[in-house]
């Protein structure tokens, strides 16, 4: 089978170039596949692979109305493909969260005449949006996380890692991971630093914009930011001892968060709202803590730390690796191939 998987390969701590790096290097292992720059579909690299003959086409990036729209070319240059979108993130959410997503709601209207053979979700919202649009929709868990990478370590090791990014051994971590925003609703956070001997550690993202405002908030409060690259991002899930969520919007992250799936393959516990897919694929318990709302937050992160010996985060986010993702998405690929 050959496969062309359309997504932006260049981002390296950002969820649309995690996801697309890491299927492709998975897929690659299971088929003939081609990675196509979204950045540079024009090319003539890029047009050459799209005239392959290929059986299916992927698009990863996110489910828009350009996005179906450069899908539907896609499959006229490739003459006989299935399309497959990935809808990891709606994109249907008005101008008041910017151009793209304004544009995508005013146009949503074409996509029952662009309309992809597939359209996998991560979120009852999108499985509703897309169904009323008339496409074919299945809810397929298209997040992953590498178990390898990132894995619980011993205390001693714990000790060292805190030592080497200049944070109290003796405190209680807890962290969270993505952009510096207020659509991310980290401001809500400050509040975790009042709870004795917590240091809330955040970790932005230099491929995202940064709200110095929200980070100052943060800051006075004493909560440490570290917004750069971090090559060894592992190394910051592995000495804390918590991860929060606290994001509603549902621009703020894609609807299955990977940072969540990092920090339950580290087997922290996670506290987090009820967000997008999470409630679907993970139920409360076992170190998983869901917030009605975000003033919950505080109160469930103080319960967490009498009970660190029931968490089991990496046992119940065992089957969303990499290769499990690749593996399923084949099958959905063959059984797609195969309606022809």
């Amino acid at each position: 089978m050959r496969v062309g998987l359309i997504g932006d390969f260049s981002i390296h701590d950002e969820a649309r170039g995690i996801i697309s790096s890491n299927l492709y290097r998975e897929l690659s292992k299971l088929c003939e596949v081609y990675d196509i720059d979204v950045r540079k579909l024009f090319s003539s690299e890029s047009l050459k692979k799209l005239k392959l003959d290929l059986d299916i086409v992927c698009y990863i990036p996110g489910a828009s109305t350009l996005s179906f729209l450069i899908t539907r070319g896609a499959k006229i240059l490739s003459r006989k493909s299935k399309t497959v979108m990935l809808s990891t993130l709606l994109g249907f959410h008005g101008f008041s969260h910017g151009i793209y997503y304004g544009l995508s709601s005013l146009t949503k209207g074409l996509i029952p005449f662009i309309k992809t053979d597939l359209v996998l979700v991560q979120s009852e919202d999108a499985e509703k949006l897309f169904r009323e649009l008339g496409c074919n929709v299945k809810f397929f868990v298209s997040s992953g996380v590498d178990l390898e990478r990132f894995h619980p370590v011993s205390e001693s090791e714990k000790s060292k890692l805190r030592e080497k990014y200049g944070i109290d051994v003796e405190r209680f971590v807890v962290l969270h991971v993505g952009s510096i925003r207020r659509w991310r609703n980290v401001e809500v956070l400050k509040d975790i630093q009042d709870i004795p001997d917590t240091q809330l550690l955040l970790i932005g993202r230099t491929s995202t914009r940064f709200e110095q405002d929200v980070a100052s908030l943060l800051e006075k409060k004493g909560c440490m930011i570290i917004n750069d690259f971090l090559p060894r991002i592992e190394e910051v899930y592995a000495l804390s001892d918590c991860y929060v969520f606290p994001t509603m919007d549902p621009v703020g992250s894609i609807d299955i968060p990977l940072s969540v799936l990092e920090a339950m393959a580290t087997n922290l516990p996670v506290v987090s709202t009820r967000f997008g897919g999470l409630p679907r694929i993970f139920e409360d318990g076992n170190g998983v803590v869901y917030v009605h709302s975000v003033s919950d937050i505080v109160g469930e992160i103080k319960d967490l730390r009498k009970m660190r010996d029931e968490v089991k985060t990496r046992e119940l986010v065992s089957p969303y690796s990499w290769t499990k993702i690749a593996d399923e998405l084949m099958r959905v690929y063959r059984e797609l191939n195969h309606q022809r």
